[in-house]
């Protein structure tokens, strides 16, 4: 309440003391939430991977001209007989076909799925396409890239094959959609033999050590392997790739608001600046304190609480206004700023521990005044 008091007392000075810590706040709560926000996004984009009793083994070419290998059910056979394992099933990291979309002279190479069970449109009404459908869906880059007016009910050619377009979907700045999804049906008879099996998954038994399941499945398929000859076996972890990347880019959000932070360390001598003056003005009351008994410690300790409360006062501002800054900036961004608790404890920690190192010294020059000296002042 004293501390208050005194700053109360000189509220323009204090204000823009605390200006640079408001700004230097601020700007480390933005950063921080852009950067977590947009970490979030792509590790969302980059999927979930349930490894729990699982391991993948990853087929990848020797040479760009081998491209047609991967994985045989004989293969699978081989890896299921691995002490441990329960059952092996064969999939493909991209499950993306090619395909040439054409529309009267205009001709473009796109990458096609099959339909998923939700999909958003933004024009055209959603339905599951049963069979062998002709019916297609459509990115709006597409659509416009191949009609300059509305593209529902159109007719397209899809390597050679005619398609009805019956809806169009969006496909937002940060995520990864093909150009087109076909019926399931269709995807399997006309497409599905472009995808390559270049994934294992193994499924091991509770208890099994998955780490030696991976290096005995890995020497396994070095020796008896279909497509040994033009490829490489390895073991393939997601989840680590995805720590890595995160990892990669909190380093350079962190970095990024050390380098705004350094903002902090000139607000911080800026108080140590204010807490000099604020000590020379007011050597008369610290005379009369130490006339009747406080102690060198009292008198550190009042004036440092005070530069702390400063501190804190401008922290405490300066992440209203990082919040408010981020629900503006987040009106621009194509993905979500997100502020965490880290981010806020982080503040605090920062502002506090700003106005204890830079508020020490004068405190600790005001608590060293001699009374007489200060007396013969007076």
């Amino acid at each position: 309440m004293i501390a208050l008091k005194s700053i109360g007392k000189n509220k323009n000075r204090n204000f823009l003391t605390m200006l640079g810590i408001i700004i230097g706040i601020a700007s480390v709560i933005c950063i921080l939430a852009i950067g977590d926000g947009f970490t979030h996004t792509m590790i969302k984009g980059m999927g979930n991977h349930n490894m729990r009793n699982k391991v993948i083994i990853q087929w990848e070419p020797t040479s760009d001209y081998n491209t047609d290998g991967g994985f045989t059910q004989n293969d699978a056979s081989a890896l299921a007989g691995i002490p441990g394992v329960d059952h092996v099933k064969l999939t493909s990291s991209v499950a993306e076909a090619g395909a040439k979309a054409q529309y009267k002279t205009k001709n473009f190479s796109i990458g096609l799925n099959k339909q998923p069970k939700h999909l958003k449109l933004v024009k055209g009404t959603y339905f599951t396409m049963t069979g062998a459908s002709n019916g297609v869906y459509i990115s709006e880059d597409l659509a416009h890239k191949l009609f300059k007016e509305n593209a529902i009910n159109r007719l397209i050619s899809i390597d050679g094959t005619i398609y009805e377009v019956q809806g169009i979907y969006h496909i937002g700045s940060m995520e990864y959609r093909p150009d087109a999804y076909v019926a399931k049906t269709t995807f399997k008879q006309l497409f599905a033999n472009q995808i390559i099996k270049d994934q294992a998954k193994i499924y091991v038994n509770d208890g099994a050590s998955k780490k030696q399941i991976g290096k005995a499945a890995v020497k396994r398929m070095k020796q008896m392997g279909e497509e040994k000859k033009t490829g490489k076996y390895s073991v393939s972890n997601p989840d680590q790739i995805s720590k890595q990347f995160t990892r990669i880019l909190n380093d350079v959000t962190y970095f990024i608001a050390f380098i705004a932070g350094i903002s902090l360390l000139i607000a911080g001598i800026g108080v140590m600046n204010v807490m000099y003056i604020t000590v020379s003005e007011r050597r008369k009351e610290i005379g009369i304190r130490r006339a009747f008994g406080a102690t060198s410690s009292d008198i550190r300790n009042q004036f440092l609480i005070e530069s702390v409360v400063l501190c804190v006062i401008g922290g405490i501002i300066g992440m209203i206004l990082g919040y408010i800054l981020v629900s503006i900036i987040n009106a621009f961004l194509p993905f979500k700023a997100v502020i965490t608790p880290y981010a806020i404890i982080l503040s605090l920690s920062v502002s506090t521990a700003v106005g204890l190192i830079f508020g020490f010294i004068p405190s600790n020059k005001a608590a060293k005044s001699e009374l007489v000296g200060l007396l013969k002042e007076e």
